[in-house]
């Protein structure tokens, strides 16, 4: 799933998700890890882990909403869809790379 809506990076939770959401039979443990990797002191970089794999959304304009998005999966297999805004401010993903690692 591509959340298209965004997030807000420095709004970004670094705590790993709450207990009550893993007490299920299903649920799966996922952690997040946030980066600045211009050094301007924003992060805007979210590395997502989870059982099915790992996913990176990063805010590359700086406007604190994602604009790419990578998932690669367990099995190697990965892609990336950039997210454009629309006029009237909604969100739209569309692939850009896929492939193996």
């Amino acid at each position: 799933m591509i959340a298209v809506e965004g997030f807000a990076a420095d709004g970004f939770p670094m705590e790993d998700v709450a207990q009550d959401e893993l007490d299920g039979a299903d649920a799966s443990r996922v952690s997040a890890d946030l980066f600045d990797l211009d050094a301007d002191g924003h992060y805007e970089t979210s590395v997502r882990h989870s059982d099915a794999g790992i996913t990176v959304a990063t805010d590359v304009d700086g406007d604190g909403v994602t604009d790419k998005f990578t998932a690669v999966g367990r099995d190697g297999q990965y892609r990336t869809w950039e997210i454009f805004r629309e006029a009237n401010g909604i969100g739209r993903g569309e692939m850009t790379e896929s492939g193996e690692l």
